[in-house]
């Protein structure tokens, strides 16, 4: 069951991501009214993956393509703590989109499917797996500091990309806009929430370890 529910929560990844890949590289290459000015192919690239769901998402699969291979390449997204700090920042992704971007938002068609997969499905299947199938035991508070890694480097990619070409992929963090010092503001708070985020998956972790020890 661990494998089958990793190659489930693989394809959900792959095939949302492709679809929205699939969407926004012709509506980004093309002149239209909303999109005066065409990107270029390696610009558009860098461009969908400035935005953090599609990174938190392919930092599924690949956690998911680790699990189900035993290539030595990926065993990075073997460890506890990277398997943990995914967790942690799906959960981020799941429920900003939820409360933030959804009710902003009206999508059709296939953007919509994949927004419904990359920001629901594949949140709350990994969560799941993690839960269920990943090792635990081995987390600690002290932790907590490298889960929150990733997304501080994320953010200071952002930033510095957006300082140099003027571009956002979030309000939240389109300091040309509204200044770093709101930037900063906002980036604390999303901080201190995935913070909580990641305080409650090491206690969950210590709990299903000690209930695994015990179940021997």
């Amino acid at each position: 069951m661990r494998i089958i529910l990793a190659w489930a929560g693989l394809a959900v990844g792959a095939v949302g991501l492709a679809l929205d890949f699939w969407v926004i590289f012709p509506s980004v290459m093309t002149v239209t009214a909303g999109n005066p000015v065409a990107r270029s192919l390696p610009d558009t690239f860098i461009y969908f993956w400035t935005f953090f769901t599609h990174l938190t998402n392919l930092w599924l699969v690949l956690t998911y393509a680790a699990v189900v291979s035993d290539w030595n390449s990926l065993c990075w997204f073997r460890r506890p703590v990277i398997m943990a700090s995914a967790a942690a920042f799906i959960t981020l992704v799941m429920l900003y989109y939820h409360f933030m971007l959804a009710p902003t938002l009206h999508m059709q068609g296939a953007l919509a499917v994949a927004t419904y997969l990359l920001h629901y499905v594949a949140p709350l299947l990994y969560l799941a797996w993690w839960a269920l199938f990943a090792p635990h035991g081995a987390l600690r508070f002290k932790h907590i500091g490298p889960m929150l890694l990733p997304g501080i480097a994320y953010v200071a990619w952002v930033l510095l990309r957006g300082a140099v070409v003027g571009e956002y992929p979030y309000d939240i963090l389109d300091a040309g806009k509204f200044g770093y010092g709101a930037v900063a503001i906002g980036v604390a708070v999303l901080l201190v929430a995935v913070t909580v985020f990641s305080v409650v998956i090491v206690l969950a972790d210590r709990w299903l370890g000690r209930r695994a020890v015990a179940s021997v």
